[in-house]
């Protein structure tokens, strides 16, 4: 089952996925990278659990799991 994470800094992807910990990403723009320089509703997608990450820049503070809020698909 996957999920959709919104994330303001996406800075934190460099540390993998929040879910599985992966570092494979897809991307939905050319060059936009887990390691930031994205733009607010670019989608970077975890190729092995299929978590998406949505960029907003007025996500929810993020939790002290180190996830933010996530919305069931």
């Amino acid at each position: 089952m996957s999920q959709v994470i919104e994330i303001s800094d996406v800075g934190r992807l460099a540390r993998g996925c929040f879910v599985c910990g992966a570092r494979l990403w897809d991307c939905t723009v050319d060059g936009c990278k887990p390691g930031g320089g994205n733009r607010d509703g670019d989608v970077l997608h975890c190729k092995i659990c299929n978590t998406v990450y949505v960029v907003a820049s007025k996500a929810v503070p993020e939790s002290r799991s180190g996830g933010q809020r996530v919305k069931p698909r």
